[in-house]
């Protein structure tokens, strides 16, 4: 059906939660950028990014299609948005990230799905539902016919970006010039960490702009304050990025600026020196860790030797550093988050970030562990999807333990202490950040959401704790075939460790007369019922049989209390259900730890306690 399209209006939401960004808002250029395209082929546009000015909604409800961007912690806002357009009759399109990866879902809200980089077959899809034909040429869109989803194939990535136009931050409602402004002089990463959906979204392969190109974007920002250069890997070019940095100081285009960068840049000395005379303020690194077993894990290709000596040499330039951290791998422990915190310290990084592990949708993670079951995760609620919410089930201690970790991990590294410090080195501007750090893990806490997600987390762990620990628990029974599992005979050596006596319950009880069955009563004061989460391919019949024994003592056996145990097939041990058990029969973590890690090497699961 041909539709007469004049107005577009581009929406970007922001997170309903506070995050490490939200005191100084650096816009996605996606928006700004199709509606510059947009504008230049005659229609009549709005930007509203909602971290920078409210949505008018008379504006969106007036406008013939609106475009609005999703990231995963965005999700939610974005589809709630996309649905009241379309129920006011309103042609809707979502893109971003998000929807990329799980256009699916994004159709379930919207009329069409721009995955991918969405300059070209944006354009193409306006120009199809001008004409009201053509939607199944158009690569990277997906759409609904006849009640099914179609999704065109994929796109060739843009290989000259030059064929974009500067983004126009005029055409932002609210935005005022004279901040901080973000500019993007290439795409793609060529590295593969497991938690990034950069590569998957714009590829491995290092695209750019002309330096040229560049140099102009420079001249148009050239009195703003300070410029954030929006590149996955700023640096990945060398080379390039030094004519860049020479031809800038060469212009007289120095504004303070940053970007993210590896830790090998500071092994080249020339590099460092030119980022210093063209007046780069800060660098954002990605530490990711300071775990070998999580580096190694995560695929960073990088050692703590090299972390500490990029940190001398930015910092002996005189550049700062935002330290960005991962928390919460299956190599993690609660010993980690504290390190981190006081190595962070020990080396004067001027700022961090503690971004807990999250299985965003695209990242190699996702990909092949989350999507598919092979790793649990706990909430799909797409909001608590920014890197302050635990919502997956780490391997060595409680989602619980991980939330409240890495709040108290932020605490200590913006503290007044820390604050203080820099006063007395008279760096005003990083007392500022650091007191800003400080109030908003203090505002994190004033959020209802937030709140409920730590009483949830913690209800999880402690929530059989209150009726079951009432009874001096010395003995507690566990099915037999559980105890014929991995997974059971590490938990029969944890009890044991924590001085429990473990009982092995037989099936075949189920079938003795009542006097057995009572006899079975006293001899425990609980029992562990184990709960098939997910089945270990290969071992179909065993988990059909474990369930089917629980299931019937479970009704033979039902006036005794029970705890449940939950078994993930081929996902290994995880600490929190072992920490559930363990908390019936002491209140001290620190101690089920211990008996987590030394019953862990008793079965040969792990090197060291």
């Amino acid at each position: 059906m041909r539709r007469t399209l004049k107005k577009l209006v581009f929406v970007e939401p922001k997170s309903t939660h506070l995050h490490v960004y939200s005191r100084v808002p650096i816009p996605r250029l996606g928006s700004v950028l199709l509606a510059t395209i947009m504008r230049a082929k005659g229609y009549d546009v709005r930007v509203y990014i909602e971290d920078i000015h409210p949505v008018d909604m008379n504006e969106v409800l007036s406008a013939d299609l609106v475009a609005i961007s999703a990231i995963t912690s965005t999700a939610p806002q974005s589809y709630r948005l996309a649905d009241k357009v379309r129920e006011a009759g309103i042609l809707t399109v979502l893109g971003g990230t998000h929807v990329s990866f799980l256009p699916d879902e994004g159709l379930e809200h919207a009329d069409y799905v721009v995955k991918g980089e969405g300059e070209f077959p944006f354009q193409e899809l306006v120009d199809a539902i001008q004409c009201g034909e053509g939607f199944e040429k158009i690569q990277n869109l997906s759409f609904m016919r006849d009640g099914k989803a179609v999704h065109n194939p994929e796109r060739p990535k843009i290989p000259n970006l030059d064929v974009n136009p500067i983004p126009d931050y005029h055409l932002i409602t609210g935005w005022k010039p004279g901040g901080v402004v973000s500019i993007a002089t290439s795409r793609g990463c060529p590295f593969s960490c497991t938690f990034c959906s950069v590569p998957g979204m714009y590829g491995h392969a290092f695209r750019t702009h002309s330096l040229d190109r560049v140099l102009e974007e420079l001249r148009i920002h050239r009195d703003d304050a300070y410029t954030f250069f929006a590149d996955d890997i700023f640096t990945a070019n060398k080379k390039r990025v030094k004519e860049l940095l020479a031809r800038m100081i060469q212009a007289g285009l120095t504004t303070e600026w940053g970007a993210q960068v590896r830790t090998e840049t500071v092994d080249d000395p020339e590099l460092l020196q030119l980022m210093r005379d063209s007046n780069c303020f800060n660098v954002y690194v990605g530490f990711e860790s300071i775990n070998p077993r999580t580096l190694k894990l995560f695929q960073k290709k990088q050692d703590l030797a090299k972390i500490e000596r990029s940190i001398e040499r930015f910092h002996s330039h005189k550049i700062r550093i935002h330290g960005m951290f991962v928390v919460g791998s299956d190599e993690d422990d609660l010993e980690t988050l504290y390190a981190t915190t006081a190595f962070a310290r020990k080396h004067d990084i001027d700022s961090i970030q503690f971004m807990i592990l999250t299985p965003i949708p695209g990242s190699p993670d996702w990909d092949t562990l989350y999507a598919k079951g092979d790793k649990y995760v706990i909430s799909r609620n797409w909001s608590l999807y920014d890197g302050h919410h635990v919502v997956h089930q780490p391997r060595r201690l409680s989602p619980y333990e991980l939330q409240i970790g890495a709040i108290k991990a932020m605490q200590k590294f913006y503290s007044w202490g820390g604050i203080t410090q820099r006063l007395l080195k008279r760096d005003v501007y990083y007392a500022v950040i650091r007191y800003w750090g400080k109030k908003m893990i203090r505002d994190w806490w004033k959020d209802e959401e937030n709140r409920a997600h730590v009483q949830w987390l913690k209800e999880r762990l402690y929530g059989q704790t209150p009726t079951l620990r009432q009874r001096a628990l010395q003995t507690i029974g566990v099915p037999e075939a559980l105890l014929k599992e991995k997974v059971g005979q590490l938990l029969n050596t944890f009890l044991t460790e924590l001085g429990v006596k473990v009982v092995p319950i037989a099936e075949r009880l189920v079938e003795q007369a009542e006097d057995a069955l009572a006899r079975a009563r006293e001899s425990v004061d609980c029992l562990v019922m184990p709960v098939v989460k997910r089945v270990e391919q290969g071992k179909e019949e065993v988990y059909a049989q474990l369930t089917a024994a629980a299931e019937a003592l479970q009704a033979r056996l039902e006036k005794l209390p029970k705890v449940s145990f939950p078994v993930l097939g081929d996902q290994g041990p995880i600490f929190e259900p072992f920490a559930q058990i363990g908390l019936l029969v002491t209140d001290n973590l620190e101690k089920i730890r211990k008996a987590y890690r030394k019953a862990g090497v008793t079965e040969g699961l792990w090197e060291t306690a």
